[in-house]
């Protein structure tokens, strides 16, 4: 019988997302305790805050053969 592989970060990230979905009863200990301990996912970054006015101009100035 083959042992179980360790999880991975992402396997830990599905299933933490899995047991959050999970309807769990606010008055459960472990609804508490994930809860008190269990940080909820950043919202993801819009890509619009990775690009500089200054990459639009250097590309405009491309453009135009300056």
């Amino acid at each position: 019988m083959s042992r179980k592989r360790p999880l991975t970060e992402r396997g830990v990230r599905k299933l933490s997302a899995r047991e959050r979905e999970a309807d769990l009863d606010p008055d459960d200990a472990a609804a508490r305790w994930l809860e008190e301990h269990d940080r909820k996912p950043d919202p993801p970054q819009p890509m619009s805050t990775g690009k500089s006015k200054e990459l639009h101009r250097w590309r405009q100035r491309r453009l135009r053969g300056e």
